[in-house]
């Protein structure tokens, strides 16, 4: 895996601080799915399931609405892969995350690029206004 040192002005570091504390929600949201668990009881949403109710929640909710989904998405991933792991990881279950302790996000398949008019002025999409992104 590649990492990078960053250097980032305070508004960057604002900014990625608002997808720490994105990534952490949905995390602790779907360990907090899974812990509602127990035997006798429907199982509890699996990665899909939860990317649906994502969406649904970022329609609800301006604040997650207002942070970026790939992030989001990537937590819920990550959730799935440390869910599937935990015996032979030997690590467990996942647990919370907490604040100032786990503040990290990872960004995977960032080949999307802006794309613009003819005339140099952003493409945007008719039903939402905002931006359209292509691979």
């Amino acid at each position: 895996m590649a990492r990078f040192r960053m250097y980032p002005t305070s508004a960057q570091a604002s900014v990625m601080l608002d997808h720490c504390a994105h990534a952490r929600y949905v995390w602790n949201l779907a360990v907090e799915q899974h812990a509602h668990w127990y035997k006798g009881r429907k199982s509890a949403p699996g990665f899909a399931e939860q990317c649906r109710q994502l969406t649904e929640a970022r329609r609800e909710n301006a604040w997650l609405a207002a942070g970026n989904a790939d992030v989001q998405q990537q937590a819920l991933k990550d959730f799935a892969r440390a869910k599937n792991a935990r015996f032979a990881s030997g690590s467990g279950e996942p647990t919370w995350r907490r604040k100032y302790v786990h503040e990290g996000f990872r960004v995977i398949g960032t080949d999307r690029i802006a794309e613009f008019e003819a005339d140099g002025s952003p493409r945007l999409n008719a039903r939402t206004g905002k931006q359209v992104m292509g691979r």
